[in-house]
């Protein structure tokens, strides 16, 4: 009787190591934790800034991504671009002068926009779904500003 203990109750431990060295292999696959910091930034002739960040949340919803933007000699503005996403890779800002628009993309993927004529903020995948006003509030130190000098 023992000896079927034993034997069921290491098979169980055996069992529970595997689930979570498979649970943890999948969350590391998947979410790649720490990748957090700067992805992308732009600065247009007038002197503005615009960045994208993301933090890694260590959580089911593994990163945040915001967008940041200042204007020449302003303070930092924020907005909410997603806060469960994966891992974002190849991210980019471009400016079209003609429309006046900051756009961002992810692995060649549409996911925001700013309208700077109208002040307003677009999110989406692969095409506008919501807009706000932006900014969507104010920040004094960004959380990308920690290896960088605040210039407010």
């Amino acid at each position: 009787m023992k000896t079927v203990f034993k034997k069921a109750v290491r098979i169980s431990l055996c069992c529970c190591i595997a689930f979570t060295i498979t649970v943890s292999g999948l969350f590391f696959a998947i979410v790649q934790p720490g990748g957090s910091g700067l992805l992308a930034s732009i600065q247009l002739p007038d002197g503005s800034e615009y960045r994208v960040a993301q933090r890694c949340n260590w959580s089911a919803e593994p990163y945040t991504v915001s967008f940041y933007m200042r204007s020449p000699k302003g303070g930092w503005g924020w907005c909410y671009i997603d806060q469960q996403a994966n891992r974002w890779r190849d991210v980019a800002l471009t400016y079209d002068a003609t429309s006046d628009v900051v756009t961002v993309t992810e692995r060649g993927t549409w996911k925001a926009g700013l309208d700077r004529k109208r002040s307003t903020f677009a999110i989406g995948d692969g095409k506008p779904k919501r807009e706000l006003d932006a900014p969507q509030s104010r920040v004094k130190r960004p959380e990308f500003a920690s290896h960088e000098r605040s210039h407010q």
